[in-house]
C-alpha cells in the first residue's frame, strides 16, 4: 500500500506539474495593445499560468525583462533597451516550468499615445496645466499641452532597463523627432523624452494647432515609419488670433486697487466669426487678479482667467469692447498676453 500511495502521489505532482506550465499566446504593445513592439517599450504578454509560488521570470533572447505586474493571465512587461530589432523570442518561467518560446518583432520604434480607459483607443489622457482635458474641459486651438506615451525609441543620455526615469536633470531626449497630428493638422512638439518618475513612459510637450478642427478630432504621432493608432481628443474652440486686432485701452485706477481696461477686438478678415467669443489673459501679472471674468463660451483649459463676449456686426465690421476688472494690491502696474477663442 505503501509503494500505491507513493506512486498515485506520483502521478499526481506530475499532473499539476504539467497544468503549471506557463503558455503565452501574446505579446503587445502597453499602450495600444496591437503586437508592435521596440526596444525599451512596455508590452503586456497574456497566456495562463503565468503566476506560482516564486516569483516568475521574463526573457527575450535570454535577456531578463522587468516585470511590473503579475497575475495568472498577463504579465506587464518593459522590452530590454538591449533587445535587437528583428525576431526574438520570448520565454516565460513560472517555478521551474518554462513556455515554448514566442516568437515576437520588434521594430526600431512602436509609438502608442496614453487613453484614458487603458484601452488603446477612445480619449486620450492629455493635461492642460495641472487639468486634465475632457468634454467638461475640453482643449482650444493654440492650448499648450502634455501627453504620454511609449515607442519613441532610445534618448540622449540613454537609460538602463528597469531603471524609472529621474527627475531632471538630465532630460531623457528621445534621438528620435516625432510628429504630432490633431485632426490632420501639425502640432508644435517642445519636447520629446522620458517622463520623470514613470518606467519607459514618453511624454510630448505640444502646442494645439490654432485652427484645429473643434469636437473630437484624432491625435497621431508619427516616428521614422511607425505611426501610433489614433486617439481623439475634445476640443471645444479654435485660436483666432491671426483674424482679429486686439487693441488695449489705458488702464483707469477709479478707487484703491482696484482697476478698469477697455480691450477692443475686431475682426479683420471679411468672414465673420462665431457671434460668441473669449478673450483668455495669459501670463497676467502674478498680483494682479481679473474679478469680472468667467462665462459660458470658451473657457480656458489651463484655469487662465478668461471673459466671455458677443461680437456686434458683421466680417470687417464685426467687433466687441470687453471691460475688464481687476485687483492689485502690490504694484498696480498689470501685464498679461491675450488669446482669442471662437467656436
Amino acid at each position: 500500500m505503501k509503494n500505491l500511495v507513493r506512486y498515485s502521489l506520483g502521478v499526481l505532482i506530475c499532473a499539476v506539474s504539467a497544468l503549471a506550465q506557463p503558455t503565452v499566446s501574446a505579446v503587445v504593445n502597453g499602450f495600444s495593445f496591437q503586437p508592435h513592439l521596440s526596444p525599451g517599450v512596455l508590452a503586456s504578454v497574456f497566456g495562463a499560468n503565468l503566476a506560482g509560488t516564486n516569483p516568475t521570470t521574463v526573457t527575450l533572447n535570454g535577456i531578463s525583462c522587468p516585470i511590473t505586474y503579475t497575475s495568472a493571465s498577463q504579465l506587464n512587461i518593459q522590452v530590454p533597451w538591449e533587445a535587437a530589432v528583428g525576431t526574438g523570442h520570448l520565454t516565460v518561467t513560472v517555478d521551474g516550468s518554462h513556455s515554448t518560446p514566442f516568437s515576437v518583432s520588434l521594430a526600431t520604434y512602436s509609438p502608442a499615445l496614453a487613453s484614458l480607459n487603458g484601452s488603446g483607443s477612445g480619449t486620450g489622457e492629455f493635461f492642460s496645466g495641472p487639468n486634465l482635458i475632457g468634454t467638461s474641459n475640453p482643449a482650444n486651438g493654440g492650448d499648450v499641452l502634455l501627453t504620454y506615451g511609449i515607442g519613441l525609441g532610445p534618448t540622449n543620455p540613454a537609460i538602463a532597463t528597469g531603471e524609472i526615469t529621474p527627475n531632471p536633470p538630465p532630460y531623457y531626449v528621445t534621438v528620435g523627432t516625432p510628429a504630432l497630428t490633431v485632426g490632420g493638422k501639425a502640432a508644435t512638439i517642445s519636447f520629446s523624452g522620458l517622463a520623470p518618475g514613470a518606467l519607459a513612459t514618453d511624454q510630448l510637450n505640444f502646442t494645439l494647432p490654432a485652427l484645429v478642427s473643434t469636437g473630437s478630432p484624432n491625435a497621431i504621432v508619427t516616428i521614422g515609419s511607425a505611426t501610433s493608432p489614433p486617439i481623439t481628443i475634445p476640443v471645444g474652440c479654435k485660436q483666432v488670433n491671426s483674424q482679429v486686432t486686439v487693441t488695449k485701452g489705458a488702464i483707469q485706477h477709479p478707487s484703491a486697487n482696484r482697476y478698469t481696461q477697455a480691450v477692443k477686438i475686431q475682426n479683420k478678415t471679411s468672414t465673420s466669426l462665431p457671434a460668441n467669443a473669449s478673450l483668455v489673459l495669459t501670463t497676467l501679472t502674478s498680483s494682479a487678479e481679473l474679478t469680472n471674468g468667467g462665462g459660458a463660451t470658451c473657457p480656458s483649459s489651463d484655469g487662465s482667467p478668461f471673459k466671455s463676449f458677443i461680437f456686434t456686426g458683421t466680417g470687417t465690421e464685426q467687433t466687441a469692447t470687453v471691460s475688464l476688472a481687476f485687483t492689485d494690491s502690490t504694484t498696480g502696474t498689470i501685464t498679461y498676453g491675450v488669446r482669442v477663442l471662437a467656436p
